[in-house]
């Protein structure tokens, strides 16, 4: 296990607050995501940091010294970002944006190319990685923002709930199910899915998962370590058939068909959210924002601009464990 600044500043509010659930709320997560965390922590360093009694949680000696440490190294990375961002504002303005999804079509090319037109002259720089590579970087101040799924999301710090986008079959263009034009979940239920490791392709696993594993049945998951777009030749090839996201349909493949998915005639979509540090700031990312703001307003609920983000998948079972 790597210990990230987020189990640090877990444990550090269950040592203020004296309280997992009063942390929890603090921080805008479950209590058991704050249990987990502690108890990886305590797992990493061989100690526990607190005793646990009825009236809440109160540091051990070892425990006292080790958050004496940890709030140090807080403020030393909290240094070093705003040292990093002071340096690439004096190199100009610009911003990182980071994602994982195709940008061949879609919500999110669409505002990356609004955004592009209405400021041509800011520098940006967009990055890959999986969800928890990206959120990593957000914290360290390396991304000014990520893209990424929201389900079993859970970041304490700034957060927007963006576009659903709905789930597509991909198939062999021969397939006998390639001349239906909208699919329902329980048609594929003998089909060998293709899946990959990487976001947002466990999510996408979970989906599957959701839709098929019933009862006694479960589906023929053959999972392999490379993105999803790396998978489509396979499909074209007849090795089974995968579910992509629709963003991913711009991406033109001999001998493969896209397909809507629906379970129990509803669409099957997967949502995103928007995630950055409150404390960045940058102007940029102030303007990315508003204009994630102006085009979404309808996904904003009333009562709050940043909600805690924890999303489910519409249009499917709950696919959470």
């Amino acid at each position: 296990m790597t210990i990230e600044t987020r189990h640090l500043r877990y444990a550090i509010a269950a040592l203020e607050q004296g309280s997992i659930r009063k942390a929890a709320l603090k921080l805008g997560v479950r209590q058991m995501t704050v249990v987990r965390h502690i108890e990886a922590l305590e797992n990493h360093v061989g100690y526990s940091l607190f005793t646990r009694r009825r009236d809440g949680v109160h540091p051990t000696d070892d425990g006292t010294t080790f958050m004496q440490a940890a709030r140090r190294i807080l403020q030393d990375m909290e240094s070093l970002t705003a040292h990093a961002r002071s340096n690439r504002h004096k190199r100009g303005e610009r911003i990182a944006i980071g994602f994982y999804t195709s940008v061949s079509t879609g919500n999110l090319r669409a505002t990356l190319t609004e955004f592009r037109s209405r400021y041509p002259d800011l520098q940006w720089r967009l990055v890959g990685g999986t969800r928890r590579e990206l959120l990593a970087a957000v914290e360290r101040g390396h991304l000014d923002i990520a893209i990424v799924t929201a389900g079993e999301l859970n970041w304490p710090e700034g957060s927007l709930p963006l576009w659903p986008e709905r789930c597509i079959a991909v198939l062999p263009a021969k397939h006998p199910l390639a001349g239906e034009a909208v699919l329902e979940w329980m048609m594929l239920k003998k089909e060998r899915f293709l899946v990959s490791s990487l976001d947002p392709g466990q999510e996408l696993t979970r989906i599957i998962r959701a839709c098929l594993g019933r009862g006694s049945h479960h589906p023929t998951l053959i999972e392999h370590d490379i993105p999803l777009a790396s998978l489509r030749p396979f499909v074209s090839e007849d090795r089974g058939i995968m579910i992509d996201c629709e963003s991913s349909t711009g991406e033109t493949l001999p001998g493969i068909v896209y397909r809507e998915l629906r379970f129990e005639n509803a669409p099957s979509e997967l949502r995103f959210a928007a995630c950055w540090l409150r404390s960045n700031p940058s102007r940029p990312l102030a303007s990315f924002l508003s204009l994630l703001r102006e085009r979404y307003p309808d996904l904003i609920p009333p009562t709050s601009s940043e909600p805690p983000v924890n999303g489910a998948v519409s249009g499917t079972p709950d696919p959470s464990p």
